[in-house]
Protein backbone atom coordinates (compact mmCIF):
# COMPACT_ATOMS: atom_id res chain seq x y z
CA UNK A 1 0.00 0.00 0.00
CA UNK A 2 1.42 3.39 -0.98
CA UNK A 3 1.19 6.54 1.11
CA UNK A 4 -1.58 7.80 -1.19
CA UNK A 5 -3.81 4.75 -0.70
CA UNK A 6 -6.30 4.26 2.12
CA UNK A 7 -8.64 1.53 3.30
CA UNK A 8 -11.80 1.46 5.38
CA UNK A 9 -12.19 -0.84 8.36
CA UNK A 10 -14.62 -1.41 11.22
CA UNK A 11 -12.81 -1.53 14.53
CA UNK A 12 -14.23 -1.22 18.05
CA UNK A 13 -17.64 -0.60 16.43
CA UNK A 14 -16.25 2.55 14.73
CA UNK A 15 -15.69 3.17 11.03
CA UNK A 16 -12.05 4.10 10.37
CA UNK A 17 -10.02 5.19 7.38
CA UNK A 18 -6.48 3.76 7.46
CA UNK A 19 -3.65 5.33 5.46
CA UNK A 20 0.14 5.42 5.52
CA UNK A 21 1.98 8.47 6.83
CA UNK A 22 5.43 6.96 6.37
CA UNK A 23 7.39 3.73 6.27
CA UNK A 24 6.42 2.69 9.80
CA UNK A 25 3.49 5.03 10.53
CA UNK A 26 -0.18 4.31 9.86
CA UNK A 27 -2.95 6.81 10.55
CA UNK A 28 -6.39 5.66 11.68
CA UNK A 29 -9.02 8.38 11.27
CA UNK A 30 -12.67 8.33 12.39
CA UNK A 31 -15.64 10.69 12.35
CA UNK A 32 -15.47 13.96 14.28
CA UNK A 33 -18.50 12.98 16.35
CA UNK A 34 -16.65 10.05 17.92
CA UNK A 35 -16.42 10.47 21.73
CA UNK A 36 -12.89 10.83 23.06
CA UNK A 37 -13.54 7.88 25.39
CA UNK A 38 -13.93 5.65 22.31
CA UNK A 39 -10.64 6.97 20.92
CA UNK A 40 -8.92 6.05 24.19
CA UNK A 41 -10.56 2.60 24.21
CA UNK A 42 -9.49 2.03 20.63
CA UNK A 43 -5.92 3.12 21.42
CA UNK A 44 -5.72 0.52 24.16
CA UNK A 45 -7.11 -2.17 21.86
CA UNK A 46 -4.54 -1.29 19.18
CA UNK A 47 -1.84 -1.70 21.82
CA UNK A 48 -3.17 -5.14 22.73
CA UNK A 49 -3.67 -6.29 19.13
CA UNK A 50 -0.22 -5.28 17.86
CA UNK A 51 1.70 -6.15 21.01
CA UNK A 52 5.46 -6.48 20.64
CA UNK A 53 5.38 -5.17 17.07
CA UNK A 54 4.24 -1.77 18.31
CA UNK A 55 6.71 1.12 18.47
CA UNK A 56 4.44 3.94 19.63
CA UNK A 57 0.84 5.19 19.65
CA UNK A 58 -0.25 8.82 19.36
CA UNK A 59 -4.01 9.38 19.82
CA UNK A 60 -5.63 12.72 18.94
CA UNK A 61 -9.22 14.00 18.96
CA UNK A 62 -10.33 11.96 15.92
CA UNK A 63 -7.35 9.81 14.99
CA UNK A 64 -4.65 7.41 16.17
CA UNK A 65 -1.15 7.36 14.69
CA UNK A 66 0.25 3.83 14.88
CA UNK A 67 4.03 3.44 14.76
CA UNK A 68 4.68 -0.23 14.07
CA UNK A 69 7.05 -2.74 12.50
CA UNK A 70 4.07 -4.38 10.81
CA UNK A 71 2.95 -3.96 7.23
CA UNK A 72 -0.21 -1.85 6.87
CA UNK A 73 -2.16 -4.86 5.61
CA UNK A 74 -1.23 -6.82 8.72
CA UNK A 75 -2.32 -3.93 10.97
CA UNK A 76 -5.69 -3.82 9.23
CA UNK A 77 -5.99 -7.60 9.42
CA UNK A 78 -5.49 -7.55 13.19
CA UNK A 79 -7.89 -4.65 13.80
CA UNK A 80 -10.69 -5.08 11.26
CA UNK A 81 -13.80 -6.40 13.03
CA UNK A 82 -12.14 -6.34 16.47
CA UNK A 83 -14.42 -5.31 19.32
CA UNK A 84 -13.58 -4.30 22.85
CA UNK A 85 -15.38 -5.04 26.09
CA UNK A 86 -15.56 -3.24 29.40
CA UNK A 87 -13.18 -5.82 30.94
CA UNK A 88 -10.56 -5.22 28.25
CA UNK A 89 -10.44 -1.45 28.57
CA UNK A 90 -8.19 0.16 31.16
CA UNK A 91 -10.12 2.23 33.66
CA UNK A 92 -7.93 4.30 35.95
CA UNK A 93 -9.97 5.96 38.69
CA UNK A 94 -6.90 7.47 40.34
CA UNK A 95 -6.63 11.26 40.30
CA UNK A 96 -3.12 12.72 40.38
CA UNK A 97 -2.60 15.74 42.63
CA UNK A 98 -0.36 18.40 41.05
CA UNK A 99 1.04 21.49 42.83
CA UNK A 100 0.54 24.82 41.07
CA UNK A 101 1.88 28.29 41.75
CA UNK A 102 -0.48 30.98 40.46
CA UNK A 103 2.08 33.70 41.10
CA UNK A 104 3.82 32.24 38.02
CA UNK A 105 0.68 32.87 35.97
CA UNK A 106 1.82 35.27 33.25
CA UNK A 107 -1.74 35.78 32.02
CA UNK A 108 -3.76 35.34 35.19
CA UNK A 109 -4.95 38.96 35.06
CA UNK A 110 -5.96 38.56 31.39
CA UNK A 111 -8.02 35.45 32.14
CA UNK A 112 -9.64 37.31 35.04
CA UNK A 113 -10.54 40.24 32.80
CA UNK A 114 -11.95 37.95 30.10
CA UNK A 115 -14.04 36.00 32.63
CA UNK A 116 -15.36 39.00 34.52
CA UNK A 117 -13.96 37.64 37.78
CA UNK A 118 -11.13 38.81 39.99
CA UNK A 119 -7.92 36.78 40.18
CA UNK A 120 -8.83 35.04 43.45
CA UNK A 121 -12.14 33.89 41.94
CA UNK A 122 -10.34 32.58 38.85
CA UNK A 123 -7.93 30.62 41.03
CA UNK A 124 -10.75 29.20 43.12
CA UNK A 125 -12.66 28.12 40.00
CA UNK A 126 -9.54 26.58 38.48
CA UNK A 127 -8.77 24.60 41.65
CA UNK A 128 -12.29 23.15 41.62
CA UNK A 129 -11.69 21.38 38.31
CA UNK A 130 -10.76 17.75 37.64
CA UNK A 131 -8.85 17.55 34.37
CA UNK A 132 -8.35 14.62 32.01
CA UNK A 133 -5.50 14.18 29.55
CA UNK A 134 -6.99 13.72 26.08
CA UNK A 135 -3.81 13.36 24.07
CA UNK A 136 -0.16 14.35 23.93
CA UNK A 137 1.28 16.83 21.35
CA UNK A 138 2.37 19.44 19.85
CA UNK A 139 5.78 19.10 21.51
CA UNK A 140 6.99 16.02 23.45
CA UNK A 141 4.96 15.77 26.63
CA UNK A 142 2.53 18.64 25.97
CA UNK A 143 -0.79 17.68 27.57
CA UNK A 144 -4.14 18.61 26.04
CA UNK A 145 -6.91 18.16 28.61
CA UNK A 146 -10.60 18.75 29.15
CA UNK A 147 -12.33 19.65 32.41
CA UNK A 148 -11.82 23.42 32.21
CA UNK A 149 -14.82 25.34 33.51
CA UNK A 150 -16.48 27.21 30.66
CA UNK A 151 -16.23 30.50 32.55
CA UNK A 152 -12.41 30.31 32.30
CA UNK A 153 -12.32 29.98 28.51
CA UNK A 154 -10.03 32.61 27.02
CA UNK A 155 -8.82 33.25 23.43
CA UNK A 156 -5.22 32.55 22.52
CA UNK A 157 -2.71 35.38 22.65
CA UNK A 158 -2.62 37.44 19.47
CA UNK A 159 1.18 37.42 19.65
CA UNK A 160 2.60 34.06 20.85
CA UNK A 161 5.57 34.10 23.20
CA UNK A 162 8.89 32.80 21.93
CA UNK A 163 9.42 30.81 25.13
CA UNK A 164 7.01 29.38 27.69
CA UNK A 165 8.68 27.87 30.79
CA UNK A 166 8.29 24.15 31.42
CA UNK A 167 5.45 23.27 33.78
CA UNK A 168 3.31 26.20 32.63
CA UNK A 169 -0.43 25.55 32.79
CA UNK A 170 -2.25 27.23 29.93
CA UNK A 171 -5.69 28.01 28.55
CA UNK A 172 -6.60 28.42 24.87
CA UNK A 173 -10.28 28.77 24.10
CA UNK A 174 -12.03 26.00 26.02
CA UNK A 175 -8.89 23.85 26.08
CA UNK A 176 -6.36 23.59 28.86
CA UNK A 177 -2.88 22.11 28.79
CA UNK A 178 0.52 21.78 30.42
CA UNK A 179 3.78 22.74 28.76
CA UNK A 180 5.91 19.80 29.91
CA UNK A 181 8.92 21.30 28.12
CA UNK A 182 9.91 24.92 27.54
CA UNK A 183 8.74 25.98 24.07
CA UNK A 184 7.12 28.80 22.12
CA UNK A 185 3.38 29.13 22.64
CA UNK A 186 0.30 31.31 22.52
CA UNK A 187 -1.75 29.91 25.39
CA UNK A 188 -2.76 32.00 28.41
CA UNK A 189 -0.51 30.94 31.29
CA UNK A 190 -2.57 30.78 34.45
CA UNK A 191 0.07 29.18 36.69
CA UNK A 192 2.98 26.78 36.76
CA UNK A 193 3.65 23.40 38.34
CA UNK A 194 7.14 22.46 39.61
CA UNK A 195 6.39 18.77 39.02
CA UNK A 196 8.34 17.25 36.14
CA UNK A 197 5.65 15.89 33.82
CA UNK A 198 7.95 14.55 31.09
CA UNK A 199 11.30 12.86 31.73
CA UNK A 200 12.75 11.02 28.69
CA UNK A 201 15.38 9.31 30.90
CA UNK A 202 12.71 7.24 32.69
CA UNK A 203 11.21 3.94 31.50
CA UNK A 204 7.80 5.63 31.75
CA UNK A 205 8.66 9.19 30.62
CA UNK A 206 5.15 10.62 31.07
CA UNK A 207 3.78 11.20 34.57
CA UNK A 208 0.41 11.94 32.96
CA UNK A 209 -0.64 9.63 30.14
CA UNK A 210 -3.67 9.68 27.85
CA UNK A 211 -6.79 9.27 29.97
CA UNK A 212 -5.10 10.26 33.26
CA UNK A 213 -7.14 12.54 35.49
CA UNK A 214 -5.54 15.18 37.68
CA UNK A 215 -6.34 18.04 40.01
CA UNK A 216 -4.31 21.00 41.24
CA UNK A 217 -3.52 22.22 44.73
CA UNK A 218 -2.04 25.64 45.38
CA UNK A 219 1.51 26.27 46.62
CA UNK A 220 3.30 29.52 47.37
CA UNK A 221 5.98 31.08 45.20
CA UNK A 222 8.55 30.28 47.90
CA UNK A 223 7.52 26.61 47.85
CA UNK A 224 7.63 26.60 44.05
CA UNK A 225 11.17 28.01 43.98
CA UNK A 226 12.46 25.47 46.52
CA UNK A 227 10.51 22.48 45.13
CA UNK A 228 12.45 19.25 44.67
CA UNK A 229 10.62 16.76 42.46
Amino acid sequence: MSTKESKSLLFNSISWRASLLGEEVALLECGKGTPIEKIHESTYLVEQAIGGDLIDLVPAYHSIAVFSKLDMREIIKRLDGLKGSAKQIRDNDDVIELPICYEEGLDLSRVAEQSGMNEDQVIERHLEGTYRSLFIGFTPGFIYADGLHESLACPRLEQPRTRIPSGSVGIAGEQTGIYSLASPGGWNIIGRTPTKIFDPTKDQPMLIDVGTRYRFYRITKKAFESWED
